[in-house]
């Protein structure tokens, strides 16, 4: 089999999942649904009621767009680019969550008025603080942050972000 039977194959199991109206058992033993013939043709068996099942699908969900796939929330309905101050940035193993953490808690304690956020996407731990539309908003926060904090001025700098507003 070449990729593209591979690509096909994956694509259809993925489909097949998706529309299926009993969960998957990935641990159960699945018939091939593509076959090679001799003649150099691909041969598609799908499994009963695949067809209409996906005819039962409306349009939108059948080919969702690349924006879509994530699950839709109140906060996504109204997020838009904007800027955060970043006040932590850390990717030791043993105490950057810890860190990140009480970072969070002392700038949202001394400063209620903006939201504080914790992310991580491995291996970096990060806080940002507020939702500001401009960067001169951001910079701002970030001087009285600064003043507030002294200690955190080396990791204290103005990002781009989707905020929520």
């Amino acid at each position: 089999m070449t990729a593209r039977h591979l690509l096909i194959i994956a694509a259809m199991t993925a489909a097949a999942a998706a529309t299926a109206a009993v969960p998957v058992d990935s641990t159960a033993a699945v018939p091939p649904i593509v076959a090679e013939l001799a003649s150099g043709t691909v041969e598609v068996s799908l499994p009963a009621g695949f067809i209409s099942r996906l005819a039962a699908r409306p349009a939108a969900e059948a080919a969702p767009d690349a924006e879509d796939t994530a699950p839709a929330s109140a906060t996504r309905a109204k997020s838009r680019t904007g800027y955060r101050v970043q006040i932590f940035d850390d990717n030791n193993a043993r105490t950057a969550k810890h860190e990140a953490q009480a970072r969070r808690a002392r700038v949202g304690s001394r400063f209620p008025e903006y939201n504080t956020y914790i992310s991580f996407n491995s291996p970096y731990w990060r806080v940002k603080v507020g939702d500001f539309r401009t960067r001169s908003e951001a910079e701002a926060a970030m001087g009285a942050i600064r003043a507030a904090f002294p200690a955190y001025g080396s990791q204290l700098r103005v990002v781009r972000d989707r905020i929520n507003h």
